[in-house]
């Protein structure tokens, strides 16, 4: 048994000796190696180390949780004692449940270790790619990193998952610049188990560095018409995935009854080439998730399936609380089958629309509308991309667009986390001046 078993288990013993019916803790030490870039210069490098115990407890059917940094005994002493209380304050409510077969798994994911050297020549080579294939870029602020952690996760129904993980990842946010000309930021980032490539050559970093270039000299809309717009994956994240996430499929949507979907298991939400997965391991996630939050074991879940729901994402709380079902998994790898049609392709077939990358705007609406500005945009007309654009707002309601699907890109995005390719959508408004 390990240092972090062993305070996991005090925690357990600890906890019911203080009254708690149930107890699960995650007890992790985390350590990160990092570079940061300042306007194109290095400007720091730093080793930081964290720990962190989260501790929740059931008394009485009364959930308490909480969080402290410190692994020595009247830290954790006191915790318990928090916790314990703010069980006691709680409402009683006999919808939480957690994991209780027993199990046992020790596991380790990605690159634990960091090749401290190997990094910071794949950090210096990127800045050197981009200033040679994209002499227009300002690289802003960039933050590379090796990310790793050790961790436990025990209950008292004998659970126990502990697992050893690492992985490198490159964070960049940047502008164009020519003259006194100068574009609106962008960001891409990617997370990588091993350093054995250009890292410009990873994710899409390369194209959307060239997509910002584009767009030094950026024109007004005139009008307001209804076209197609060409979500990138960045934007179809915050404006789609987002909303569905948010507003249809969540634990506070559901038990709330505000979901437009929440009658509507089974049934056709989507274009039949819609769908949407959750996957808990895969060979493009660098670390996945092998335990929900509620201890159970993890597995892979559609949500969407050749475009009619199948599942919500709920937890077990949220499950009980709506007669549903939980979800395989709680993570956030998202996966969208690639379609038939590169970018280029679908932009050919496109008569008037707008590529956006970046969405600016508020909360959708719980029925999905949506109203924002269009960053980092582009106006398509007759098939070709004509001019970069600014000052433009798009408008929509999620679940029209989702039945209104005009392609599916089989360029993907895949930054280790997720894998998701551009999409283009009929019927949204698109207004300028």
């Amino acid at each position: 048994m390990n240092d972090l078993e062993n305070l996991a288990e005090y925690i357990i013993v600890e906890a019911k000796a203080q009254g708690a019916d149930y107890v699960h803790c995650v007890v992790r030490e985390s350590e990160k190696q990092e570079f940061n870039v300042d306007g194109g210069r290095f400007s720091l490098m730093r080793t930081l180390f964290d720990r962190d115990v989260a501790i929740t407890v059931l008394k009485d059917h009364r959930k308490g949780s909480v969080h402290v940094n410190r692994f020595d005994e009247v830290a954790i002493y006191d915790a318990i004692a928090d916790c314990i209380a703010a069980s006691e304050s709680a409402e009683p409510d006999e919808a939480w449940q957690f994991c209780d077969e027993p199990t046992e798994q020790v596991y380790v994911q990605g690159t634990p270790v960091c090749d401290t050297e190997k990094l910071f020549f794949r950090t210096k080579e990127l800045l050197e790619n981009i200033n040679e294939r994209h002499p227009k870029i300002l690289i802003e602020q960039m933050i590379t990193s090796h990310d790793s952690y050790r961790s436990v996760y025990l209950n008292s129904n004998g659970v126990l998952y502990n697992p050893s993980a690492g992985a490198y990842s490159f964070s960049l946010m940047y502008s164009g610049h020519e003259g006194e000309k100068s574009t609106s930021f962008f960001g891409s980032d990617v997370t990588l188990a091993k350093l054995d490539k250009p890292v410009i050559e990873c994710a899409l970093i390369d194209r959307e560095l060239s997509e910002i270039e584009k767009q030094l000299d950026p024109e007004p809309l005139e009008g307001k018409f209804t076209g197609t717009v060409l979500l990138a994956p960045a934007a179809l994240s915050e404006i789609v995935l987002g909303t569905i996430f948010e507003n249809f499929v969540s634990d506070s949507s559901l038990i709330d009854g505000t979901s437009v979907w929440k009658d509507k298991l089974g049934e056709k939400v989507a274009d039949d080439r819609l769908t949407i997965t959750l996957k808990a391991m895969d060979e493009d996630v660098v670390i996945g998730s092998r335990v929900t939050g509620e201890g159970y074991p993890a597995v892979d879940f559609d949500l969407i399936r050749d475009g009619k729901l199948v599942g919500f994402d709920l937890s077990q709380y949220g499950a009980n609380k709506t007669g549903q079902k939980r979800a395989g998994c709680s993570t956030g790898n998202i996966f969208i089958p690639a379609g038939n049609q590169s970018v280029d392709e679908i932009i050919r077939g496109i008569e008037r629309g707008v590529l956006v990358m970046r969405f600016s705007g508020g909360a959708p609406a719980p029925s999905g509308e949506y109203s924002g500005v269009a960053k980092n945009a582009f106006l398509i007309e007759n098939g070709k991309v004509t001019c970069a654009l600014t000052e433009t707002m798009i408008s929509g309601c999620v679940p029209d667009m989702l039945n209104n699907i005009r392609a599916v890109s089989s360029d993907l995005l895949k930054d280790g986390s997720v894998s998701l390719p551009y999409i283009a959508f009929d019927g949204v408004t698109i207004s300028g001046k």
